[in-house]
């Protein structure tokens, strides 16, 4: 009997250490679209690789029109972004939580990234606008004042009106 309960004990062992293992990798892979997509920008900004705000200099993308029309966003994207709009519509400035405003903004964010099929041109350059807004949405989260934090919701309100403008 002592025979057996010693390596059934190492089993359980094993098994335990093998999911916390599992759930720390799955931790890590959980770190949000918003954040790996913001700490790129960062990076690419703080290595000089932006040229101008509207510009992804880097791939030689700017934020412009297809020809004069605007670039076709896919299907599955458009609730999140409309999601956007709705939560900074309905913000109650009086009384809101701007710290909640930013998560849910980027949660929608999120899954506006994971939503993207788009390839080519129109993808390189929804990622020019894309990569703004997502400092914009960071800068409310790392608001401090609530003046602070309406400054940032009126350039993200603008940034939702500049979507508008290039895509469709």
């Amino acid at each position: 009997m002592k025979r057996l309960l010693i390596p059934a004990i190492m089993a359980i062992a094993i098994l335990t250490s093998c999911e916390k293992n599992k759930e720390q990798a799955e931790n890590v892979e959980s770190k949000t679209t918003t954040e790996q997509v913001s700490e790129n920008h960062e990076d690419h900004a703080t290595s000089g690789e932006h040229g101008t705000k509207d510009e992804h200099a880097s791939e030689g993308v700017a934020l412009e029109l297809d020809n004069g029309k605007k670039w076709k966003t896919n299907a599955e994207m458009l609730p999140f972004i409309n999601e956007q709009e709705k939560l900074l519509k309905n913000y109650d400035h009086a009384k809101g939580d701007y710290h909640a405003l930013a998560a849910n903004l980027a949660s929608a964010n999120d899954n506006l990234v994971k939503s993207c099929t788009m390839t080519g041109k129109s993808h390189d350059v929804l990622h020019v606008w894309l990569n703004d807004h997502l400092q914009y949405i960071n800068q409310l989260k790392k608001s401090t004042t609530k003046e602070e934090a309406e400054q940032t919701i009126a350039v993200l309100d603008n940034s939702m009106a500049k979507f508008h403008t290039y895509f469709e």
